[in-house]
């Protein structure tokens, strides 16, 4: 109940900074996250199609 003795306008700075601060850093670390998971995925694609394809001669796609 200590919220209630916490003045109206204190309770208005911290919403704004966090809504000012927070929120964006929020979401940089979601765009961070996401990225970098689209990022190790795609590497690891890479690597099983590099696997996958069976190596060809130079002589032989002419």
């Amino acid at each position: 109940m200590w919220i209630a003795l916490v003045s109206t306008e204190l309770l208005s700075v911290l919403a704004m900074v966090t809504l000012l601060f927070g929120v964006p850093a929020f979401v940089v670390v979601v765009l961070a996250v996401l990225s970098g998971y689209i990022r190790y995925d795609a590497k690891q694609r890479l690597a099983e199609l590099e696997d996958e394809q069976p190596s060809v001669p130079a002589d032989e796609d002419r």
